[in-house]
């Protein structure tokens, strides 16, 4: 594992090395992992971990990327532990063994280290991860005998809800904690963590529909420069007729065209936080990701996000 207290961020990290140093600072921090394809040059991702007990509290944020746990590495392995992931922002598909899931914004997960697992980042990601070594939960939770299962814990309510506050919370203050004070705080996370997986919901496999949904999804992020992203145009591309695209969408809280001016805003709004796009002007960022008027484009930024994009611009390269 990495030091008691590491900070790590790609913007220290030359361009041509780092898929090679995520890698690096991703086993350091969950166990191996292995990066199966190259990140692109204008990649983001930040680090940061933190000594919690015996345990460690690890909160990432990074651009779309994959990355996979395969059997070598589980074999490899000489010790097990436990993550619970909360996220705070951004998309991410897991296959957990044979079996997926998707999360969002306010979801809570459990995955262990004897599972093969692969991570799909598909927007830029906010997550705060506690990695528990199964022997320290043994030691403190003599009543569970088996390792948690992969899954769900239900975050809107109950328990589930109290641990993702506490597990933001612990992120935000761990390292204004004094260090006499961590083995009570750890004691009672891990108290609230036994509690809330007592109603953990298993991982479900996908149904037809939301992989389809997930695939138009994923076209639609993949051609935002392009013009013409109709509906029409994105139903034939997928191989569906056009009404059920638009069926697949009444399952979100978007319709087909709100998700692309969505997505095309998300996009900007990430460029315009990037420093590695501080040499495009705002109307190439807008065109770029698919805005035909500069006017119409800062009209939306600033409704969807309540600031202008040369606000977000400023905040980026401010001293």
């Amino acid at each position: 594992m990495l030091n008691q207290s590491t900070s790590w961020s790609t913007s220290e990290v030359p361009v041509a090395d780092r898929t090679d140093a995520w890698q690096e600072v991703l086993s350091g921090s969950y166990r191996e992992w292995q990066v199966p394809q190259r990140v692109p040059a204008t990649f983001y991702a930040t680090l940061r971990r933190h000594d919690f007990a015996g345990a460690e509290i690890v909160e990432t944020v990074c651009d779309p990327c994959v990355g996979e746990r395969t059997r070598q590495h589980v074999r490899r392995d000489d010790e097990l532990y436990v993550g619970v992931q909360l996220t705070t922002s951004g998309r991410e598909r897991f296959k957990i063994g044979d079996t997926g899931v998707e999360v969002r914004s306010g979801d809570l997960v459990v995955w262990t280290t004897d599972q093969v697992v692969q991570f799909e980042v598909m927007e830029r990601l906010h997550k705060v991860t506690l990695m528990i070594p199964w022997s320290l939960m043994r030691e403190r939770m003599p009543e569970r005998k088996q390792p948690p299962s992969g899954g769900r814990i239900e975050s809107t309510a109950g328990v589930g809800s109290l641990l993702a506050v506490h597990l933001l919370a612990l992120s935000n203050e761990i390292s204004s904690l004094d260090s006499s004070v961590r083995g009570s705080v750890s004691r009672s996370t891990l108290e609230l963590l036994g509690i809330a997986l007592s109603g953990q919901q298993q991982v479900s496999t996908f149904d037809a529909s939301a992989v389809m949904l997930r695939k138009v999804q994923d076209y639609i992020l993949q051609h935002l420069h392009e013009d013409g992203l109709t509906p029409a145009r994105i139903a034939e591309s997928c191989g569906i007729s056009l009404r059920y695209l638009h069926m697949l969408f009444q399952r979100s809280d978007m319709t087909v065209s709100g998700y692309v001016i969505h997505s095309r805003l998300m996009a900007c709004r990430q460029a315009l936080s990037d420093p590695s796009y501080n040499r495009y002007q705002i109307a190439e960022i807008a065109y770029r990701f698919g805005f035909n008027s500069t006017s119409h484009f800062c009209r939306a930024f600033k409704g969807k996000f309540g600031e202008s994009p040369g606000d977000v611009r400023r905040a980026t390269i401010a001293p």
